[in-house]
């Protein structure tokens, strides 16, 4: 797996309104692009201060369908102005007045009390009083190339101001100093990410398909989340349309029915069902029904800007994403 399998994507639905968010676009974010992310901020909203979201997949696209496993990602630079970031891992689906109501954000701030080798214990300065929670994973860095990730421990966070004194269930394995270089950053967990198929229904039970030998096929980049439903319309063909994609187009039993993802280019198909798995003559009218899920994960990225924040020429933040190919 390379670095460029790893990619944010926009989601559909890119506003300041409730309905912000949705299910993911085909756009991919382009890194090092202004306003990429967010709109610039006027003076208005830096005199009354505002708070936006938007939402992200972090996709796996990698075109061998390796797995990408234990994806993560987080907030790698701070904010270079008076405002400040912080992430939340979302849903297919959820919009900005779901994610309106999320607590547990986390984002990034710096070491402010040099922290040993082997200790389990750290303060860190963040930009308000959130950023990291009992349970959560962050992780470590300095100028120097040290890096490593702990987890937090249970009842392992407390607040006092911005600061928070954070118990980790392990010992850090190296020495951090309090610098504004040594960066303490809340990490995203999204588990591992690679296209999977399941609940295959039939409706039939004088014929059937036989999916554990002739399981259908998805792949990484044209395999989308959505429930299909194939309707036989003779002995041998079937239409197939998806509940949010819709129609796919029409096959037989006798060929391999391959519908390509026409926005992701020839070869990237939606899912493949193979001959060879039918068995026996289907009537008109019967179904047979399944879920597809894309290698992608929901992330909700807030920038708040307090009330009185200062104009900023040029604003920066960055986000890494980590996985391990498999």
């Amino acid at each position: 797996m390379e670095g460029t399998d790893l990619v944010l994507m926009k989601s559909t639905v890119r506003s300041d309104a409730d309905a912000n968010g949705g299910r993911v676009s085909y756009t991919q974010v382009s890194s090092g692009v202004l306003n990429n992310m967010f709109p610039n901020v006027t003076q208005s909203e830096r005199t009354a201060g505002v708070t936006r979201y938007r939402k992200f997949f972090f996709r796996n696209k990698n075109a061998s369908d390796e797995t990408a496993v234990n994806s993560r990602i987080w907030i790698s630079s701070r904010s270079t102005g008076g405002d400040y970031f912080r992430l939340k891992a979302g849903t297919d689906t959820d919009v900005q007045s779901a994610a309106d109501d999320y607590t547990s954000w986390l984002g990034t701030g710096y070491v402010s009390t040099a922290l040993a080798a082997d200790s389990t214990s750290l303060e860190a300065t963040f930009d308000a009083a959130t950023g990291v929670y009992a349970g959560s994973v962050i992780r470590l860095s300095d100028s120097s190339g040290g890096e490593e990730f702990l987890t937090i421990a249970s009842g392992g966070v407390s607040w006092n101001g911005n600061v928070a004194t954070i118990t980790c269930t392990s010992g850090a394995r190296s020495t951090y100093p309090a610098s504004q270089n040594s960066l303490v950053c809340g990490v995203v967990d999204l588990g591992d990410l690679v296209a999977s198929t399941a609940a295959w229904t039939e409706t039939s039970a004088a014929v059937t398909y036989d999916e554990a030998t002739y399981p259908v096929s998805v792949n990484n980049k044209g395999t989308v989340s959505d429930t299909w439903t194939l309707t036989f319309t003779g002995a041998t063909t079937f239409t197939v349309s998806g509940a949010n994609t819709g129609s796919v187009g029409s096959g037989s039993t006798a060929s391999a029915f391959q519908p390509i993802n026409s926005a992701e280019g020839s070869g990237n198909y939606y899912f493949e069902i193979l001959a060879a798995g039918w068995g026996g003559t289907w009537a008109v009218g019967e179904t047979v029904t399944f879920t597809t899920t894309h290698a992608m994960a929901g992330v909700w990225v807030k920038e708040v800007v307090p009330a009185g924040c200062a104009a900023q020429t040029s604003n920066l933040m960055t986000l890494k994403l980590y996985g391990e190919g498999s």
